[in-house]
């Protein structure tokens, strides 16, 4: 890469050929580029089958310069995995092994305490670790995993994770059925006294998936892979100063939402990633596309384009 800020993007490998496969190597496809941000230089930083199995989610750390990646492995096995590498794919270190953690979606990244937060899809929770993966613990719990019916309910099933150290809160999607319109989202305190609260602050989505945090604004930014009109979107929300109330919690007169929808007419969005340089937002999409856009939806535009990938997490990063 030329340039210095980049794209990390995360591929399945579900859109890879499959005649003739068997479905461990299937599930094996998965790799992590680099792709500048105009889309022009493409880089293999990680293809290596033994560390990736349908990887999922994707954070940069600038201090250390590495990359932690989820693995989602199997589903519904209990073989999940969390994994870091330098930033050019070399020095790989497994952070949580498989049976830690069931099925890790998205991955956030506590800067100020060293503290990463992840979702646990099929694990029903919340979990958070050190960098080394010690201190290992669960601070949301929807369900029991070993029970059958807890198992089988997506409405338990924890994907998207934010964080906010300023405001003493993190953020996840529990997305719901898929295309079902029973998504919601909730916050909690990251420190706190007594039992810990789960906090709905939307309800009634197409199916959300991924979050973003603004702590400058104080904005809560998502990706919907749900049905049409309000799946397949970028959405925001304006919280208030506490972090764990909607600016607004009356929905608009005119459009009936509580939230804004900004960008629409993805193909099934997954991660969300803004550069702070010039306020530019990118999101990937399991149809082999990366978008970019304006804050306020505008010049939306193809960055990059590979119907033989199927993108998931993305994430921004410097050499």
């Amino acid at each position: 890469m030329t340039s210095s800020t980049f794209l990390i993007a995360l591929d399945v490998g579900l859109s890879n050929p499959v005649a003739g496969k068997s479905f461990r190597d299937i599930i094996s496809q998965g790799e992590v580029l680099g792709i500048s941000l105009d889309g022009k230089q493409v880089s293999t930083i990680l293809s290596d089958s033994h560390f990736l199995s349908l990887p999922d989610g994707v954070i940069y750390h600038p201090a250390n310069q590495r990359l932690y990646m989820t693995n989602m492995g199997v589903p519904p096995l209990n073989d999940g995995s969390v994994i870091s590498t330098r930033l050019d794919g070399t020095d790989p270190q497994i952070i949580l092994s498989k049976g830690q953690i069931h099925t890790p979606k998205q991955i956030a990244l506590d800067k100020d305490n060293e503290k990463l937060y992840i979702s646990d899809r099929e694990g029903l929770r919340v979990m958070r670790c050190n960098l080394d993966g010690s201190g290992l613990e669960t601070l949301i719990k929807t369900g029991d995993y070993k029970t059958p019916s807890d198992a089988s309910d997506s409405t338990k099933w924890c994907v998207g994770i934010a964080v906010a150290p300023r405001r003493n809160a993190f953020y996840w999607t529990q997305k719901g059925p898929s295309k079902g319109t029973q998504g919601r989202v909730f916050c909690s305190r990251i420190d706190f006294e007594g039992e810990r609260q789960a906090i709905c602050l939307l309800d009634h989505l197409a199916e959300p998936i991924d979050l973003e945090i603004d702590q400058e604004s104080n904005t809560l930014y998502w990706t919907d892979r749900g049905e049409l009109p309000y799946g397949n979107t970028f959405n925001r929300v304006q919280l208030d100063e506490s972090g764990l109330r909607l600016k607004k919690e009356a929905a608009d007169d005119h459009t009936g939402l509580k939230h804004e929808i900004i960008v629409q007419n993805f193909d099934e969005a997954i991660g969300l990633a803004r550069n702070p340089e010039d306020g530019r937002w990118f999101v990937s999409d399991m149809g082999g596309t990366i978008w970019s856009f304006d804050s306020d939806g505008g010049n939306k535009s193809v960055v990059f384009q590979d119907k033989r990938r199927s993108f998931t997490g993305i994430a921004l990063s410097r050499e």
